[in-house]
Protein backbone atom coordinates (compact mmCIF):
# COMPACT_ATOMS: atom_id res chain seq x y z
CA UNK A 1 0.00 0.00 0.00
CA UNK A 2 1.35 3.73 -1.17
CA UNK A 3 1.37 6.19 1.87
CA UNK A 4 2.27 9.85 1.84
CA UNK A 5 2.30 12.96 4.28
CA UNK A 6 -1.54 13.02 3.58
CA UNK A 7 -2.47 9.48 4.47
CA UNK A 8 -4.83 9.27 7.42
CA UNK A 9 -3.53 7.15 10.49
CA UNK A 10 -7.01 5.21 10.30
CA UNK A 11 -6.34 4.13 7.00
CA UNK A 12 -2.75 2.56 7.57
CA UNK A 13 -3.86 1.02 10.67
CA UNK A 14 -7.04 -0.70 8.86
CA UNK A 15 -4.10 -2.06 6.20
CA UNK A 16 -2.04 -3.43 8.80
CA UNK A 17 -2.98 -3.37 12.62
CA UNK A 18 1.06 -4.05 13.31
CA UNK A 19 1.70 -0.31 12.64
CA UNK A 20 0.14 0.39 15.67
CA UNK A 21 3.12 -0.93 17.44
CA UNK A 22 5.62 0.34 14.79
CA UNK A 23 4.04 4.04 15.11
CA UNK A 24 4.11 3.78 18.94
CA UNK A 25 7.72 2.81 19.24
CA UNK A 26 8.56 6.38 17.29
CA UNK A 27 7.40 8.48 20.13
CA UNK A 28 5.91 7.75 23.44
CA UNK A 29 3.22 10.07 22.49
CA UNK A 30 1.76 7.17 20.38
CA UNK A 31 1.43 4.77 22.87
CA UNK A 32 -1.83 5.86 22.82
CA UNK A 33 -3.26 4.59 20.07
CA UNK A 34 -2.26 1.32 21.92
CA UNK A 35 -5.99 2.27 23.63
CA UNK A 36 -8.96 1.49 21.56
CA UNK A 37 -10.93 4.16 22.50
CA UNK A 38 -8.30 6.83 21.65
CA UNK A 39 -7.23 4.93 18.46
CA UNK A 40 -10.74 4.85 17.05
CA UNK A 41 -10.94 8.42 17.97
CA UNK A 42 -7.78 10.19 16.85
CA UNK A 43 -6.19 7.90 14.24
CA UNK A 44 -9.14 8.65 12.21
CA UNK A 45 -8.21 12.62 12.71
CA UNK A 46 -4.77 12.88 11.85
CA UNK A 47 -2.71 12.74 9.03
CA UNK A 48 0.98 11.54 9.11
CA UNK A 49 2.29 14.55 8.42
CA UNK A 50 0.15 16.18 11.81
CA UNK A 51 1.10 12.62 13.70
CA UNK A 52 5.05 13.68 12.66
CA UNK A 53 4.65 17.23 13.71
CA UNK A 54 2.82 15.83 17.45
CA UNK A 55 6.11 13.08 17.31
CA UNK A 56 8.70 15.51 16.76
CA UNK A 57 9.94 13.83 14.06
CA UNK A 58 10.11 14.37 10.20
CA UNK A 59 7.55 13.01 7.94
CA UNK A 60 10.46 11.22 6.29
CA UNK A 61 11.22 9.21 9.12
CA UNK A 62 7.72 8.52 9.79
CA UNK A 63 7.28 6.83 6.24
CA UNK A 64 10.66 5.40 6.40
CA UNK A 65 9.42 3.65 9.65
CA UNK A 66 6.74 2.28 8.09
CA UNK A 67 8.41 1.20 4.99
CA UNK A 68 10.08 -1.24 7.25
CA UNK A 69 6.60 -3.21 7.24
CA UNK A 70 5.40 -3.55 3.74
CA UNK A 71 4.11 0.21 3.13
CA UNK A 72 5.65 1.76 -0.08
CA UNK A 73 6.58 5.74 1.00
CA UNK A 74 5.77 8.22 -1.71
CA UNK A 75 8.18 11.16 -0.45
CA UNK A 76 7.15 14.80 -1.18
CA UNK A 77 9.53 17.28 -2.30
CA UNK A 78 11.71 17.82 0.85
CA UNK A 79 11.75 22.15 -0.14
CA UNK A 80 8.15 22.13 0.24
CA UNK A 81 8.07 20.26 3.64
CA UNK A 82 10.65 23.14 4.76
CA UNK A 83 8.75 25.84 3.63
CA UNK A 84 5.38 24.19 5.14
CA UNK A 85 7.34 23.85 8.71
CA UNK A 86 8.64 27.92 8.13
CA UNK A 87 4.30 28.48 7.97
CA UNK A 88 3.97 26.81 11.20
CA UNK A 89 6.61 28.27 12.42
CA UNK A 90 5.68 31.56 11.63
CA UNK A 91 1.95 30.66 12.49
CA UNK A 92 2.66 30.15 15.81
CA UNK A 93 4.58 33.75 16.48
CA UNK A 94 0.57 35.61 16.46
CA UNK A 95 0.53 37.61 18.70
CA UNK A 96 -2.10 36.29 21.27
CA UNK A 97 -2.99 39.22 24.72
CA UNK A 98 -2.99 36.30 27.59
CA UNK A 99 -6.68 38.19 28.88
CA UNK A 100 -9.37 36.41 29.77
CA UNK A 101 -8.03 33.25 30.01
CA UNK A 102 -9.56 29.64 30.73
CA UNK A 103 -7.22 26.95 31.43
CA UNK A 104 -8.08 23.24 30.76
CA UNK A 105 -5.23 20.74 31.59
CA UNK A 106 -6.25 17.37 29.35
CA UNK A 107 -2.98 15.28 30.10
CA UNK A 108 -4.60 13.69 33.08
CA UNK A 109 -7.68 12.68 31.08
CA UNK A 110 -6.01 11.50 28.19
CA UNK A 111 -3.46 9.09 29.95
CA UNK A 112 -6.91 7.62 31.28
CA UNK A 113 -7.98 7.35 27.89
CA UNK A 114 -10.40 9.87 27.71
CA UNK A 115 -11.01 12.06 24.57
CA UNK A 116 -11.08 15.75 25.80
CA UNK A 117 -13.19 17.01 22.34
CA UNK A 118 -16.32 17.31 23.97
CA UNK A 119 -15.13 18.74 27.12
CA UNK A 120 -13.14 21.64 25.06
CA UNK A 121 -16.25 22.27 23.06
CA UNK A 122 -18.41 22.86 26.45
CA UNK A 123 -16.32 25.22 27.51
CA UNK A 124 -15.59 27.59 24.42
CA UNK A 125 -19.17 27.40 23.44
CA UNK A 126 -20.00 30.72 25.48
CA UNK A 127 -16.71 32.28 24.61
CA UNK A 128 -16.95 36.10 22.96
CA UNK A 129 -14.78 38.02 21.40
CA UNK A 130 -11.15 38.36 22.68
CA UNK A 131 -11.53 35.03 25.62
CA UNK A 132 -8.78 32.90 25.59
CA UNK A 133 -8.22 29.04 26.18
CA UNK A 134 -5.10 27.81 27.10
CA UNK A 135 -4.68 23.69 26.70
CA UNK A 136 -1.95 22.03 28.53
CA UNK A 137 -0.99 19.36 26.70
CA UNK A 138 1.83 16.71 25.94
CA UNK A 139 1.60 17.05 22.41
CA UNK A 140 0.55 19.77 19.42
CA UNK A 141 -3.56 19.19 19.71
CA UNK A 142 -3.67 20.17 15.83
CA UNK A 143 -6.97 18.72 14.81
CA UNK A 144 -8.66 20.66 17.88
CA UNK A 145 -6.77 23.88 16.56
CA UNK A 146 -8.03 22.85 12.71
CA UNK A 147 -11.20 22.49 14.53
CA UNK A 148 -11.35 25.80 16.05
CA UNK A 149 -9.65 27.45 13.33
CA UNK A 150 -13.09 27.32 11.04
CA UNK A 151 -14.66 28.61 14.20
CA UNK A 152 -12.61 31.86 14.07
CA UNK A 153 -10.28 30.82 16.66
CA UNK A 154 -6.46 32.30 16.05
CA UNK A 155 -3.99 29.83 17.83
CA UNK A 156 -0.28 30.22 19.52
CA UNK A 157 1.73 26.97 20.59
CA UNK A 158 4.22 27.34 23.32
CA UNK A 159 6.70 24.51 23.74
CA UNK A 160 7.43 24.40 27.75
CA UNK A 161 9.19 21.20 27.56
CA UNK A 162 8.99 17.67 25.61
CA UNK A 163 6.45 16.88 28.49
CA UNK A 164 4.31 19.63 28.76
CA UNK A 165 3.28 21.95 25.63
CA UNK A 166 0.47 25.35 26.01
CA UNK A 167 -1.69 25.96 23.53
CA UNK A 168 -3.72 29.10 23.24
CA UNK A 169 -6.85 29.82 21.23
CA UNK A 170 -8.20 32.59 21.22
CA UNK A 171 -12.03 33.82 19.47
CA UNK A 172 -11.95 36.23 16.84
CA UNK A 173 -14.56 38.69 15.48
CA UNK A 174 -13.87 36.66 12.45
CA UNK A 175 -16.30 33.86 13.10
CA UNK A 176 -18.03 32.96 10.03
CA UNK A 177 -19.17 29.28 10.99
CA UNK A 178 -22.45 29.79 11.95
CA UNK A 179 -22.93 31.86 9.05
CA UNK A 180 -21.69 29.15 6.51
CA UNK A 181 -23.42 26.56 8.70
CA UNK A 182 -26.82 28.28 8.20
CA UNK A 183 -25.98 29.05 4.42
CA UNK A 184 -25.68 25.08 4.20
CA UNK A 185 -28.71 24.61 6.06
CA UNK A 186 -30.95 26.59 4.02
CA UNK A 187 -28.81 24.62 1.18
CA UNK A 188 -30.12 21.59 1.76
CA UNK A 189 -33.36 22.31 2.45
CA UNK A 190 -33.89 23.78 -0.97
CA UNK A 191 -33.35 19.46 -2.37
CA UNK A 192 -36.27 17.13 -1.40
CA UNK A 193 -33.68 14.49 0.48
CA UNK A 194 -36.03 11.76 -0.50
CA UNK A 195 -36.59 11.92 -4.49
CA UNK A 196 -32.68 12.74 -4.40
CA UNK A 197 -31.48 9.17 -2.91
CA UNK A 198 -33.96 7.59 -5.37
CA UNK A 199 -31.49 8.64 -7.75
CA UNK A 200 -28.87 6.84 -6.52
CA UNK A 201 -31.17 3.60 -6.96
CA UNK A 202 -29.24 0.87 -4.94
CA UNK A 203 -26.05 2.79 -4.87
CA UNK A 204 -25.91 3.68 -1.28
CA UNK A 205 -24.85 2.92 2.16
CA UNK A 206 -26.96 3.57 4.96
CA UNK A 207 -25.71 3.85 8.52
CA UNK A 208 -27.05 4.65 11.59
CA UNK A 209 -25.30 6.62 14.60
CA UNK A 210 -27.63 7.56 16.93
CA UNK A 211 -26.59 5.37 19.71
CA UNK A 212 -22.83 6.60 19.49
CA UNK A 213 -21.06 8.87 21.70
CA UNK A 214 -19.71 12.30 20.59
CA UNK A 215 -17.60 12.46 18.75
CA UNK A 216 -17.53 8.92 17.45
CA UNK A 217 -20.62 9.71 15.18
CA UNK A 218 -18.34 11.70 12.85
CA UNK A 219 -15.85 9.61 12.98
CA UNK A 220 -17.71 7.23 11.51
CA UNK A 221 -19.41 9.21 8.65
CA UNK A 222 -15.79 10.40 7.74
CA UNK A 223 -14.62 6.56 7.43
CA UNK A 224 -17.47 5.74 5.45
CA UNK A 225 -17.08 8.32 3.01
CA UNK A 226 -12.97 7.73 2.94
CA UNK A 227 -14.11 3.86 1.56
CA UNK A 228 -17.25 4.95 -0.18
CA UNK A 229 -17.74 3.80 -4.36
CA UNK A 230 -17.54 6.97 -6.52
CA UNK A 231 -21.46 8.10 -7.71
CA UNK A 232 -22.87 6.56 -4.24
CA UNK A 233 -24.18 8.06 -1.34
CA UNK A 234 -24.29 7.43 2.37
CA UNK A 235 -27.53 7.64 4.25
CA UNK A 236 -27.36 8.31 7.44
CA UNK A 237 -29.53 8.19 10.58
CA UNK A 238 -28.18 10.77 12.97
CA UNK A 239 -29.61 12.85 15.87
CA UNK A 240 -29.30 16.00 14.26
CA UNK A 241 -27.24 17.45 11.49
CA UNK A 242 -23.58 17.72 13.21
CA UNK A 243 -22.25 21.16 13.05
CA UNK A 244 -18.44 20.61 13.54
CA UNK A 245 -18.70 17.86 10.50
CA UNK A 246 -19.88 20.34 7.99
CA UNK A 247 -16.52 22.01 7.76
CA UNK A 248 -14.93 18.56 7.33
CA UNK A 249 -17.63 17.73 3.97
CA UNK A 250 -16.60 21.02 2.54
CA UNK A 251 -13.34 20.58 3.01
CA UNK A 252 -13.32 16.80 1.04
CA UNK A 253 -16.02 18.09 -1.78
CA UNK A 254 -19.25 16.11 -0.64
CA UNK A 255 -22.70 17.86 -0.42
CA UNK A 256 -25.65 16.78 1.71
CA UNK A 257 -29.40 17.20 2.20
CA UNK A 258 -31.07 16.72 5.18
CA UNK A 259 -34.40 16.07 6.67
CA UNK A 260 -35.98 16.35 10.20
CA UNK A 261 -38.09 13.45 11.35
CA UNK A 262 -38.94 14.27 14.96
CA UNK A 263 -36.60 15.10 18.11
CA UNK A 264 -33.64 13.13 18.10
CA UNK A 265 -34.58 11.47 14.25
CA UNK A 266 -32.46 13.44 11.03
CA UNK A 267 -31.63 11.86 8.38
CA UNK A 268 -28.82 12.75 5.62
CA UNK A 269 -27.78 12.17 2.44
CA UNK A 270 -24.05 12.78 1.76
CA UNK A 271 -22.74 12.16 -1.80
CA UNK A 272 -19.59 13.61 -4.17
CA UNK A 273 -20.06 17.06 -5.58
CA UNK A 274 -19.57 15.92 -8.85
Amino acid sequence: MQISANTKISTILKANTGAIDVIAGINPHFRKLKNPVLRKILAARVDVKTAAKIGGVSVEEFLNKLKEIGFEPIFENKISEKEDNNQINNKKMIDIEKDNITVLDVREDLDKGIDPFNQIMDVIKDFKDGDTLKIINTFEPSPIINVLKQKGFISQVEYISDKEIHTYLQKTAEDKSEELNEEALNKAKSDDLDTVLATFKENFKEIDVRDLEMPEPMVKILEELKDLPDNHALYVHHKKVPQFLLPQLDERGYVYLSKDIDVDNTKMLIFKNL
